[in-house]
Order: structure tokens, then sequence, then C-alpha cells
């Protein structure tokens, strides 16, 4: 028997630790002025058992789920927590809770997260049979369109037929969608040794595919394109999701690349802005090297200001020469 499932929209965030670093995103009004909502803990762990906030406390109808009119919790429920990416303005499925406990009132559960902030919850379940995916895992994307059975203003929704049978196969996969590797060799970067460069590039492509390639990554299908000439070296599709991502390799740890002027006007194209990404290896050649991935806002841009930025809150500050010069703010 299938257990009930529950959506629950929320503000983007990395982690939801609490974490001043890790700010809330998104677009009710409470977030317009406030950095951080009160699901900025929803994954914070307290006496091993977790507690997700409902925006504006909106009540869950336990009687959607299979709860009797007199009940007043209903037990062995799997919450969905969606969140709207920045980096898109698309809704995806963030992460869940599985065996949860839901209360009928709001403010049932009553939490000391600072000393100033006490959050009042109705959802509890068990910290070890939650998954919280981390961004580059968030593939499967919500339907948002305004037609009737899809998601709405409410915070809380109960899903359609569609929908639903799709999120039930997506948690027996643990939010993975399966995806073929495709990869070609590639070559080219700017160091000043031609065999460094070679060897450096190799590496921080190679560091791409690995990476997009893993569970951790989203587990999507990465086409080289790098011999093509079309301003980026990698496709990377996950359901219905494509990155056109441009690899740099670096042989040191200083954050400096350039971008050639095909390159350069293909990230700030119309066509190809939104999903132009930035994947940057540092000491590409050591035991240890370092992504930084940097990925188009389009809620931090306006009309003549493209914000690239990485999970971590860092920002591409672009200066224009031939090409582009690429620092972090």
């Amino acid at each position: 028997m299938n257990e009930p499932l529950v959506f629950v929209n929320i503000g983007w965030m990395v982690s939801y630790q609490g974490t001043r670093n890790d700010p809330t995103l998104g677009g009710h009004g409470w977030l317009k002025e406030h950095d951080s909502g009160l699901e900025a803990w929803n994954f914070l762990p307290h006496r091993k058992m977790l507690y997700g906030y409902v925006p504006r406390s909106a009540r869950i109808d336990i009687r959607k789920l299979g709860a009797a009119s007199s009940d007043e919790q209903m037990t062995g429920v799997t919450v969905v927590w969606l969140a709207r990416n920045p980096r898109d303005k698309v809704t995806y499925v963030a992460g869940w809770y599985r065996n949860a406990t839901i209360r009928r009132e709001s403010g049932y559960f009553r939490v000391n997260r600072s000393p100033k902030q006490v959050v009042e919850y109705q959802i509890e379940a068990p910290h070890d049979t939650a998954r919280l995916l981390v961004p580059d895992q968030r593939l499967l994307q919500v339907p948002t369109a305004k037609i009737k059975g899809n998601l709405g203003q409410s915070p809380v929704w109960y899903g359609n037929d569609k929908f639903v049978a799709e999120v039930r196969d997506y948690l027996k996969k643990d939010g993975v969608i399966p995806a073929q590797r495709k990869s070609k060799k590639s070559g080219g970067s700017r160091q000043a040794d031609p065999a460094t460069r070679k060897l450096v590039e190799l590496a921080a492509v190679r560091h791409a595919i690995e990476y997009y390639t893993s569970e951790i990554g989203g587990s999507r299908t990465v086409e080289s394109v790098e011999k093509d000439n079309v301003g980026w070296d990698l496709v990377v599709s996950g359901a219905e999701v494509t990155l056109k991502v441009e690899v740099k390799g670096l042989a040191g740890t200083e954050l400096q690349v350039e971008l050639t002027p095909n390159e350069y006007a293909q990230m700030r194209s119309t066509q190809n802005r939104s999903s132009y990404t930035i994947y940057v290896v540092t000491e590409a050649l050591s035991a240890s090297p370092k992504a930084h991935i940097f990925y188009y806002n389009a809620e931090a841009s306006t009309r003549t200001d493209y914000v690239w930025a990485s999970e971590d809150g860092r920002k591409l500050a672009i200066k224009e020469l031939i090409g582009a010069r690429l620092t972090v703010q």
C-alpha cells in the first residue's frame, strides 16, 4: 500500500540548517523583506527528530490523506518539500520526510531554534528517514502552470495523479533520475606550457563529467561538444534540465579565468544565458582538485546586470576584455 503524500512549497535554501550564510530565497511576502524564513531549520535535527515548518502556518487537511474526521494526527505520511530555484525560477522537489506525523493543528510542536526564536510546527519526522537533495540533485520539476490540479498559491498541495505517480517512482529510486553517460575527450586551455595546459584542461573536463554523472551531481547525461566550437564544452542533461557548461581548469588556487569572444557572447546571449554554467577546477592536477560552479541566477539578474553565482553565495565579477576575465567577488 502506498503511503499518503503531501507536498509543501517552501523557500529555496542549500542546507536548511539555520545558518546565516544560507539565506531563504522565495517570492512570498515575508521573504521579500527578510533573509530567512522559519523553514530555515527544516533539516536541522532536534533530539533526533526533524520538524517541518509550513509557510504562513497553512493547515494540512489530514482528512485528504486518509485520516478520520475525529483524528487529531496522522502518522506514516511522506512530506515532499518543494522549492523554487532562483537560477531558473522553476520549482523542484528539494527533499522529503518519510514516516512523518502531521498534527491537525499547526503549532503543536514547539522548538527553541535560538535564544529569541521559538518555532511552532505541525510536522515531525525521524531524521534518519529524511532526505535533503543538494541543489544539483534537484531535477524533478513541479507542475506550476495555471492549470487546475497543479501547484497553486497555497504552500500545501496534495498533487495530481500524474505527478504523484512520478514522485512515487522518484522516491523508490531515492531521488536519482538515471542517465546514460556520454562523453568525448577534450583539449585546450590557457596555461603557459602547452603540455601542462592540455593536462589541466583534460583533468578539469574529467572532473566536471564525473561530478555531473555522479549521484550528488544529479546522475545526469553528459555530452562533450568541445570540438564543435559552440561556445561551451559540455551539454549536461537530467530530467527536464539542460546545462551548457563551460569548463576551465587551473593549476593553481587563484580563481581567475578568461573566456573567448565566442564563449562570452554565448554566456550573455538571450538563448543560452539561463543554462550557461561556468565550471572552474582549481589545483586541477593535484590529488585534491576543487570545483567552483557558477550558475546563472535569474532572480538576482536585471536587464543590464547578469549574475552568475555559486551555491555558497559567491558571484562572478566580469571584466570585459576582448572576451572576458572572470574572478570571484
